[in-house]
Protein backbone atom coordinates (compact mmCIF):
# COMPACT_ATOMS: atom_id res chain seq x y z
CA UNK A 1 0.00 0.00 0.00
CA UNK A 2 1.54 3.26 -1.15
CA UNK A 3 0.20 6.34 0.64
CA UNK A 4 -0.18 9.67 -1.12
CA UNK A 5 2.35 12.33 -0.33
CA UNK A 6 -0.10 14.37 1.71
CA UNK A 7 -1.19 11.48 3.99
CA UNK A 8 0.15 11.83 7.54
CA UNK A 9 2.21 8.83 8.68
CA UNK A 10 -0.08 7.98 11.63
CA UNK A 11 -3.05 7.65 9.22
CA UNK A 12 -0.95 5.37 7.01
CA UNK A 13 -0.19 3.23 10.06
CA UNK A 14 -3.90 3.23 11.04
CA UNK A 15 -4.89 2.10 7.53
CA UNK A 16 -2.27 -0.66 7.68
CA UNK A 17 -3.57 -1.69 11.11
CA UNK A 18 -7.20 -1.76 9.94
CA UNK A 19 -6.26 -3.74 6.84
CA UNK A 20 -4.38 -6.31 8.94
CA UNK A 21 -7.42 -6.50 11.23
CA UNK A 22 -9.89 -6.81 8.31
CA UNK A 23 -10.77 -10.47 8.90
CA UNK A 24 -11.03 -9.96 12.64
CA UNK A 25 -13.25 -6.91 12.13
CA UNK A 26 -15.67 -8.88 9.93
CA UNK A 27 -15.64 -11.86 12.29
CA UNK A 28 -16.27 -9.64 15.33
CA UNK A 29 -19.08 -7.92 13.45
CA UNK A 30 -20.77 -11.24 12.69
CA UNK A 31 -20.35 -12.42 16.27
CA UNK A 32 -21.90 -9.19 17.59
CA UNK A 33 -24.84 -9.63 15.20
CA UNK A 34 -25.33 -13.27 16.22
CA UNK A 35 -25.45 -12.24 19.87
CA UNK A 36 -28.02 -9.54 19.19
CA UNK A 37 -31.54 -10.67 20.12
CA UNK A 38 -33.13 -8.70 17.29
CA UNK A 39 -30.98 -10.20 14.54
CA UNK A 40 -32.08 -13.81 14.24
CA UNK A 41 -31.36 -14.49 10.56
CA UNK A 42 -27.55 -14.41 10.70
CA UNK A 43 -27.09 -18.16 11.11
CA UNK A 44 -28.84 -18.78 7.79
CA UNK A 45 -26.27 -16.69 5.88
CA UNK A 46 -22.93 -17.94 4.67
CA UNK A 47 -19.81 -15.88 5.36
CA UNK A 48 -19.88 -14.43 1.84
CA UNK A 49 -23.60 -13.62 2.07
CA UNK A 50 -23.22 -11.94 5.44
CA UNK A 51 -20.22 -9.83 4.47
CA UNK A 52 -21.72 -9.03 1.07
CA UNK A 53 -20.26 -5.67 -0.10
CA UNK A 54 -19.01 -4.44 3.29
CA UNK A 55 -15.36 -5.27 2.40
CA UNK A 56 -15.76 -2.76 -0.46
CA UNK A 57 -17.00 -0.17 2.06
CA UNK A 58 -13.90 -0.85 4.17
CA UNK A 59 -11.72 -0.36 1.06
CA UNK A 60 -13.41 3.01 0.47
CA UNK A 61 -12.68 3.95 4.09
CA UNK A 62 -8.98 3.24 3.56
CA UNK A 63 -8.95 5.24 0.32
CA UNK A 64 -10.61 8.23 1.99
CA UNK A 65 -8.16 8.15 4.90
CA UNK A 66 -5.28 8.13 2.41
CA UNK A 67 -6.89 10.72 0.09
CA UNK A 68 -6.88 8.19 -2.76
CA UNK A 69 -9.45 7.85 -5.56
CA UNK A 70 -12.34 5.64 -4.49
CA UNK A 71 -12.74 2.32 -6.26
CA UNK A 72 -16.57 2.53 -6.07
CA UNK A 73 -19.33 4.94 -5.19
CA UNK A 74 -20.35 4.29 -1.57
CA UNK A 75 -23.99 5.19 -2.28
CA UNK A 76 -24.26 2.66 -5.10
CA UNK A 77 -22.46 0.04 -3.02
CA UNK A 78 -24.75 0.67 -0.05
CA UNK A 79 -27.82 0.49 -2.32
CA UNK A 80 -26.68 -2.91 -3.59
CA UNK A 81 -26.14 -4.05 -0.01
CA UNK A 82 -29.67 -2.91 0.87
CA UNK A 83 -31.01 -4.85 -2.11
CA UNK A 84 -29.19 -7.96 -0.94
CA UNK A 85 -30.63 -7.69 2.58
CA UNK A 86 -34.11 -7.08 1.15
CA UNK A 87 -33.82 -10.24 -0.93
CA UNK A 88 -32.83 -12.11 2.24
CA UNK A 89 -36.10 -10.92 3.84
CA UNK A 90 -34.40 -8.50 6.22
CA UNK A 91 -36.52 -5.73 7.64
CA UNK A 92 -35.08 -2.21 7.47
CA UNK A 93 -34.48 -2.00 11.26
CA UNK A 94 -32.43 -5.21 11.06
CA UNK A 95 -30.20 -3.83 8.31
CA UNK A 96 -29.72 -0.55 10.20
CA UNK A 97 -28.86 -2.47 13.37
CA UNK A 98 -26.24 -4.49 11.51
CA UNK A 99 -24.57 -1.37 10.14
CA UNK A 100 -24.65 0.33 13.55
CA UNK A 101 -22.90 -2.71 15.05
CA UNK A 102 -20.22 -2.48 12.35
CA UNK A 103 -19.77 1.21 13.18
CA UNK A 104 -19.24 0.30 16.85
CA UNK A 105 -16.69 -2.37 15.86
CA UNK A 106 -14.72 0.19 13.80
CA UNK A 107 -14.80 2.69 16.67
CA UNK A 108 -13.40 -0.02 18.96
CA UNK A 109 -10.61 -0.78 16.50
CA UNK A 110 -9.56 2.89 16.32
CA UNK A 111 -9.50 3.00 20.13
CA UNK A 112 -7.38 -0.16 20.19
CA UNK A 113 -4.97 1.46 17.75
CA UNK A 114 -4.71 4.48 20.08
CA UNK A 115 -3.98 2.19 23.03
CA UNK A 116 -1.23 0.46 21.05
CA UNK A 117 0.19 3.78 19.83
CA UNK A 118 -0.63 6.24 22.63
CA UNK A 119 1.56 8.98 21.17
CA UNK A 120 -0.57 9.22 18.03
CA UNK A 121 -1.93 12.70 17.45
CA UNK A 122 -5.51 12.60 18.77
CA UNK A 123 -6.58 15.16 16.18
CA UNK A 124 -5.67 12.71 13.41
CA UNK A 125 -7.55 9.93 15.17
CA UNK A 126 -10.55 12.24 15.54
CA UNK A 127 -10.29 12.98 11.82
CA UNK A 128 -10.26 9.25 11.08
CA UNK A 129 -13.33 8.74 13.26
CA UNK A 130 -15.15 11.57 11.46
CA UNK A 131 -14.25 10.07 8.09
CA UNK A 132 -15.48 6.66 9.25
CA UNK A 133 -18.76 8.12 10.63
CA UNK A 134 -19.37 10.03 7.39
CA UNK A 135 -18.83 6.91 5.30
CA UNK A 136 -21.08 4.74 7.51
CA UNK A 137 -23.75 7.47 7.38
CA UNK A 138 -23.64 7.37 3.59
CA UNK A 139 -23.81 3.57 3.72
CA UNK A 140 -26.88 3.66 5.97
CA UNK A 141 -28.54 6.30 3.81
CA UNK A 142 -27.91 4.25 0.66
CA UNK A 143 -29.44 1.16 2.26
CA UNK A 144 -32.42 3.16 3.54
CA UNK A 145 -32.92 4.63 0.07
CA UNK A 146 -33.12 1.17 -1.47
CA UNK A 147 -35.51 -0.04 1.21
CA UNK A 148 -37.65 3.04 0.67
CA UNK A 149 -37.73 2.37 -3.06
CA UNK A 150 -38.81 -1.23 -2.53
CA UNK A 151 -41.34 -0.31 0.13
CA UNK A 152 -42.91 2.23 -2.23
CA UNK A 153 -43.02 -0.42 -4.95
CA UNK A 154 -44.48 -2.94 -2.52
CA UNK A 155 -47.04 -0.40 -1.33
CA UNK A 156 -48.03 0.29 -4.95
CA UNK A 157 -48.40 -3.43 -5.57
CA UNK A 158 -50.47 -3.78 -2.40
CA UNK A 159 -52.67 -0.87 -3.50
CA UNK A 160 -53.14 -2.47 -6.92
CA UNK A 161 -54.01 -5.80 -5.33
CA UNK A 162 -56.42 -4.17 -2.90
CA UNK A 163 -58.02 -2.19 -5.72
CA UNK A 164 -58.50 -5.38 -7.72
CA UNK A 165 -60.00 -7.07 -4.67
CA UNK A 166 -62.30 -4.08 -4.11
CA UNK A 167 -63.39 -4.14 -7.76
CA UNK A 168 -64.06 -7.87 -7.47
CA UNK A 169 -66.06 -7.36 -4.26
CA UNK A 170 -68.11 -4.62 -5.91
CA UNK A 171 -68.69 -6.85 -8.94
CA UNK A 172 -69.77 -9.72 -6.71
CA UNK A 173 -72.04 -7.34 -4.81
CA UNK A 174 -73.69 -6.28 -8.06
CA UNK A 175 -74.06 -9.91 -9.13
CA UNK A 176 -75.53 -10.80 -5.75
CA UNK A 177 -77.96 -7.92 -6.14
CA UNK A 178 -78.97 -9.21 -9.58
CA UNK A 179 -79.44 -12.68 -8.14
CA UNK A 180 -81.54 -11.40 -5.26
CA UNK A 181 -83.66 -9.34 -7.65
CA UNK A 182 -84.22 -12.45 -9.78
CA UNK A 183 -85.07 -14.51 -6.69
CA UNK A 184 -87.38 -11.76 -5.44
CA UNK A 185 -89.16 -11.79 -8.80
CA UNK A 186 -89.50 -15.59 -8.62
CA UNK A 187 -90.94 -15.37 -5.11
CA UNK A 188 -93.21 -12.48 -6.10
CA UNK A 189 -94.50 -14.46 -9.08
CA UNK A 190 -95.11 -17.54 -6.94
CA UNK A 191 -96.91 -15.47 -4.31
CA UNK A 192 -98.94 -13.86 -7.09
CA UNK A 193 -100.03 -17.26 -8.35
CA UNK A 194 -100.77 -18.41 -4.77
CA UNK A 195 -102.87 -15.29 -4.18
CA UNK A 196 -104.68 -15.66 -7.51
CA UNK A 197 -105.32 -19.38 -6.99
CA UNK A 198 -106.70 -18.67 -3.52
CA UNK A 199 -108.96 -15.95 -4.99
CA UNK A 200 -110.21 -18.27 -7.70
CA UNK A 201 -110.91 -21.00 -5.14
CA UNK A 202 -113.22 -18.59 -3.30
CA UNK A 203 -115.27 -18.07 -6.43
CA UNK A 204 -118.58 -19.88 -6.82
CA UNK A 205 -119.43 -22.14 -9.70
CA UNK A 206 -116.11 -24.02 -9.91
CA UNK A 207 -116.36 -27.68 -10.82
CA UNK A 208 -114.65 -30.28 -8.63
CA UNK A 209 -112.04 -30.84 -11.34
CA UNK A 210 -111.24 -27.09 -11.58
CA UNK A 211 -111.09 -26.78 -7.82
CA UNK A 212 -108.67 -29.73 -7.67
CA UNK A 213 -106.48 -28.11 -10.36
CA UNK A 214 -106.23 -24.85 -8.46
CA UNK A 215 -105.54 -26.69 -5.18
CA UNK A 216 -102.69 -28.57 -6.86
CA UNK A 217 -101.38 -25.28 -8.22
CA UNK A 218 -101.58 -23.71 -4.79
CA UNK A 219 -99.69 -26.62 -3.19
CA UNK A 220 -97.00 -26.65 -5.90
CA UNK A 221 -96.27 -22.95 -5.51
CA UNK A 222 -96.24 -23.16 -1.72
CA UNK A 223 -93.67 -25.96 -2.08
CA UNK A 224 -91.73 -23.82 -4.55
CA UNK A 225 -91.66 -20.86 -2.16
CA UNK A 226 -90.53 -23.11 0.70
CA UNK A 227 -87.78 -24.57 -1.50
CA UNK A 228 -86.65 -21.12 -2.68
CA UNK A 229 -86.44 -19.76 0.87
CA UNK A 230 -84.49 -22.86 1.96
CA UNK A 231 -82.09 -22.38 -0.97
CA UNK A 232 -81.55 -18.73 -0.07
CA UNK A 233 -80.74 -19.76 3.50
CA UNK A 234 -78.28 -22.40 2.23
CA UNK A 235 -76.61 -19.84 -0.02
CA UNK A 236 -76.31 -17.31 2.81
CA UNK A 237 -74.59 -19.92 5.01
CA UNK A 238 -72.16 -20.80 2.23
CA UNK A 239 -71.32 -17.16 1.52
CA UNK A 240 -70.85 -16.50 5.24
CA UNK A 241 -68.30 -19.35 5.43
CA UNK A 242 -70.39 -21.28 7.94
CA UNK A 243 -70.13 -24.55 5.99
CA UNK A 244 -67.24 -26.92 6.76
CA UNK A 245 -65.94 -30.02 5.03
CA UNK A 246 -66.21 -33.53 6.48
CA UNK A 247 -63.85 -35.62 4.37
CA UNK A 248 -64.28 -39.39 4.32
CA UNK A 249 -63.76 -42.34 2.00
CA UNK A 250 -66.84 -43.46 0.09
CA UNK A 251 -67.95 -45.00 -3.20
CA UNK A 252 -68.99 -42.12 -5.47
CA UNK A 253 -70.54 -44.51 -8.01
CA UNK A 254 -72.83 -45.97 -5.35
CA UNK A 255 -73.86 -42.50 -4.12
CA UNK A 256 -74.63 -41.25 -7.64
CA UNK A 257 -76.65 -44.38 -8.52
CA UNK A 258 -78.70 -43.99 -5.32
CA UNK A 259 -79.41 -40.33 -6.09
CA UNK A 260 -80.49 -41.13 -9.64
CA UNK A 261 -82.71 -43.99 -8.41
CA UNK A 262 -84.28 -41.63 -5.87
CA UNK A 263 -85.49 -39.15 -8.51
CA UNK A 264 -86.51 -41.71 -11.15
CA UNK A 265 -90.21 -41.53 -10.13
CA UNK A 266 -90.16 -37.72 -10.50
CA UNK A 267 -88.56 -37.99 -13.96
CA UNK A 268 -91.01 -40.69 -15.01
CA UNK A 269 -93.95 -38.57 -13.84
CA UNK A 270 -92.80 -35.78 -16.19
CA UNK A 271 -92.27 -38.27 -19.04
CA UNK A 272 -88.45 -37.89 -19.01
CA UNK A 273 -85.92 -40.64 -19.67
CA UNK A 274 -83.24 -40.55 -16.95
CA UNK A 275 -80.10 -42.63 -17.56
CA UNK A 276 -77.01 -43.18 -15.39
CA UNK A 277 -73.68 -44.50 -16.70
CA UNK A 278 -70.27 -45.04 -15.14
CA UNK A 279 -68.01 -47.62 -13.50
CA UNK A 280 -69.66 -49.82 -10.89
CA UNK A 281 -67.24 -48.62 -8.23
CA UNK A 282 -65.46 -45.28 -7.84
CA UNK A 283 -63.71 -44.98 -4.44
CA UNK A 284 -62.83 -41.36 -3.57
CA UNK A 285 -62.10 -39.16 -0.57
CA UNK A 286 -64.36 -36.14 -0.30
CA UNK A 287 -67.43 -34.83 1.51
CA UNK A 288 -70.34 -37.08 0.42
CA UNK A 289 -72.99 -34.73 1.82
CA UNK A 290 -71.68 -31.80 -0.24
CA UNK A 291 -71.49 -34.02 -3.34
CA UNK A 292 -75.08 -35.12 -2.70
CA UNK A 293 -76.26 -31.50 -2.46
CA UNK A 294 -74.55 -30.60 -5.76
CA UNK A 295 -76.08 -33.57 -7.58
CA UNK A 296 -79.55 -33.00 -6.09
CA UNK A 297 -79.54 -29.31 -7.09
CA UNK A 298 -78.48 -30.08 -10.66
CA UNK A 299 -80.76 -33.12 -11.05
CA UNK A 300 -83.85 -31.37 -9.69
CA UNK A 301 -83.16 -28.35 -11.92
CA UNK A 302 -82.79 -30.63 -14.94
CA UNK A 303 -86.04 -32.46 -14.17
CA UNK A 304 -87.94 -29.26 -13.41
CA UNK A 305 -86.84 -27.32 -16.47
CA UNK A 306 -86.72 -30.08 -19.10
CA UNK A 307 -90.22 -30.28 -20.58
CA UNK A 308 -89.57 -33.43 -22.66
CA UNK A 309 -86.68 -35.65 -23.62
CA UNK A 310 -83.73 -37.02 -21.74
CA UNK A 311 -81.45 -36.50 -18.75
CA UNK A 312 -78.08 -38.25 -18.58
CA UNK A 313 -75.88 -38.66 -15.51
CA UNK A 314 -72.36 -40.06 -15.93
CA UNK A 315 -69.18 -40.39 -13.87
CA UNK A 316 -65.61 -41.60 -14.45
CA UNK A 317 -62.02 -41.55 -13.24
CA UNK A 318 -59.66 -39.01 -14.77
CA UNK A 319 -55.89 -38.72 -15.00
CA UNK A 320 -53.77 -36.97 -12.35
CA UNK A 321 -55.82 -38.20 -9.39
CA UNK A 322 -59.14 -36.61 -10.31
CA UNK A 323 -62.65 -37.86 -10.96
CA UNK A 324 -65.68 -36.25 -12.55
CA UNK A 325 -69.42 -36.50 -12.88
CA UNK A 326 -71.76 -34.74 -15.30
CA UNK A 327 -75.46 -34.05 -15.68
CA UNK A 328 -76.81 -33.27 -19.15
CA UNK A 329 -80.37 -32.54 -20.20
CA UNK A 330 -82.28 -31.89 -23.42
CA UNK A 331 -84.02 -28.81 -22.04
CA UNK A 332 -84.21 -25.28 -23.46
CA UNK A 333 -80.73 -24.28 -22.22
CA UNK A 334 -79.93 -21.66 -19.62
CA UNK A 335 -81.92 -18.44 -19.67
CA UNK A 336 -80.13 -15.38 -21.00
CA UNK A 337 -80.65 -13.68 -17.64
CA UNK A 338 -78.70 -16.49 -15.99
CA UNK A 339 -75.96 -16.61 -18.60
CA UNK A 340 -75.39 -12.86 -18.26
CA UNK A 341 -75.49 -13.01 -14.45
CA UNK A 342 -73.21 -16.04 -14.09
CA UNK A 343 -71.01 -15.62 -17.16
CA UNK A 344 -67.99 -14.36 -15.20
CA UNK A 345 -68.50 -16.82 -12.35
CA UNK A 346 -69.65 -20.01 -14.05
CA UNK A 347 -68.51 -19.27 -17.61
CA UNK A 348 -70.97 -21.25 -19.79
CA UNK A 349 -68.99 -22.25 -22.88
CA UNK A 350 -69.53 -23.66 -26.35
CA UNK A 351 -66.32 -24.41 -28.23
CA UNK A 352 -64.76 -27.03 -30.47
CA UNK A 353 -63.78 -29.23 -27.52
CA UNK A 354 -67.19 -29.18 -25.82
CA UNK A 355 -69.38 -32.26 -25.63
CA UNK A 356 -72.15 -30.44 -27.50
CA UNK A 357 -69.85 -29.60 -30.42
CA UNK A 358 -69.01 -26.23 -31.99
CA UNK A 359 -71.56 -23.52 -32.51
CA UNK A 360 -72.93 -20.30 -31.15
CA UNK A 361 -74.68 -20.40 -27.80
CA UNK A 362 -78.18 -18.99 -28.29
CA UNK A 363 -79.50 -17.59 -25.01
CA UNK A 364 -83.06 -18.35 -24.04
CA UNK A 365 -85.21 -15.19 -24.35
CA UNK A 366 -85.87 -13.37 -21.08
CA UNK A 367 -89.43 -14.08 -20.04
CA UNK A 368 -91.57 -10.98 -19.49
CA UNK A 369 -92.40 -10.08 -15.94
CA UNK A 370 -96.04 -9.87 -14.89
CA UNK A 371 -97.12 -7.57 -12.12
CA UNK A 372 -100.83 -7.81 -12.76
CA UNK A 373 -103.10 -10.31 -11.09
CA UNK A 374 -103.49 -13.54 -13.06
CA UNK A 375 -106.80 -15.36 -12.91
CA UNK A 376 -108.68 -18.28 -14.36
CA UNK A 377 -107.42 -19.84 -17.57
CA UNK A 378 -104.50 -17.40 -17.88
CA UNK A 379 -103.26 -18.56 -14.49
CA UNK A 380 -103.48 -22.21 -15.51
CA UNK A 381 -101.75 -21.45 -18.83
CA UNK A 382 -98.82 -19.59 -17.17
CA UNK A 383 -98.36 -22.38 -14.65
CA UNK A 384 -98.48 -24.98 -17.43
CA UNK A 385 -95.92 -23.10 -19.52
CA UNK A 386 -93.49 -23.14 -16.58
CA UNK A 387 -92.75 -19.43 -16.53
CA UNK A 388 -91.71 -19.52 -12.85
CA UNK A 389 -87.96 -20.13 -12.74
CA UNK A 390 -85.59 -20.31 -9.79
CA UNK A 391 -82.42 -21.77 -11.28
CA UNK A 392 -80.12 -18.92 -10.27
CA UNK A 393 -79.99 -19.61 -6.53
CA UNK A 394 -79.49 -23.35 -7.10
CA UNK A 395 -76.58 -22.71 -9.48
CA UNK A 396 -74.99 -20.29 -7.01
CA UNK A 397 -75.23 -22.97 -4.31
CA UNK A 398 -73.59 -25.46 -6.69
CA UNK A 399 -70.82 -22.95 -7.45
CA UNK A 400 -70.14 -22.25 -3.77
CA UNK A 401 -70.09 -25.97 -2.91
CA UNK A 402 -67.64 -26.59 -5.77
CA UNK A 403 -65.36 -23.84 -4.42
CA UNK A 404 -65.52 -25.44 -0.97
CA UNK A 405 -64.57 -28.83 -2.43
CA UNK A 406 -61.83 -27.30 -4.66
CA UNK A 407 -63.73 -28.67 -7.67
CA UNK A 408 -63.89 -27.28 -11.22
CA UNK A 409 -67.33 -26.50 -12.62
CA UNK A 410 -67.77 -26.42 -16.43
CA UNK A 411 -71.03 -25.48 -18.15
CA UNK A 412 -72.00 -25.98 -21.79
CA UNK A 413 -75.39 -24.71 -22.93
CA UNK A 414 -77.21 -24.29 -26.23
CA UNK A 415 -80.66 -22.93 -26.83
CA UNK A 416 -83.26 -25.64 -27.55
CA UNK A 417 -80.59 -28.37 -27.24
CA UNK A 418 -79.94 -28.47 -23.50
CA UNK A 419 -77.29 -27.89 -20.85
CA UNK A 420 -74.34 -29.91 -19.56
CA UNK A 421 -72.83 -29.46 -16.09
CA UNK A 422 -69.45 -31.14 -15.55
CA UNK A 423 -67.80 -31.28 -12.08
CA UNK A 424 -64.12 -32.30 -11.68
CA UNK A 425 -62.88 -33.11 -8.18
CA UNK A 426 -59.63 -34.39 -6.61
CA UNK A 427 -59.76 -38.10 -5.86
CA UNK A 428 -57.99 -37.64 -2.51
Amino acid sequence: MTPSSDSPQPLVELVSYLFTRREAILNNWRQACEQDEVLNRISSLSREEFNNLLPVILNILEQRLLNKPQEADPGTTATSHGLHRWQKAYALPETLRELNLLTQILFAEIQSFQEIFPKTDTRLLLQAQQTMVQLMTETIEGSVQKYDEFQRLEAANRFSTLQQALDQIQSLSRQRGDLLRTSSHDLKSSFGIINSAASVLRMEGLSDQEREQFMDMLNRNLTHVQSMLGSLMDLSRLEAGEESLHIQSFDAAKLLKELVTGVQPMAAERGLVLRADGPDSLPVESDPVKIQRIVQNLLLNAIQYTPTGFISVSWSNEVDMHWMFSIQDSGPGLQSSLTSLLAKQLRPTIDSTSSMGPGESQPVPVLPSSDHEITGEALLQEQTNGLIHGEGVGLQIVKRLCELLKANLDIETRADRGTLFRIRLPSH
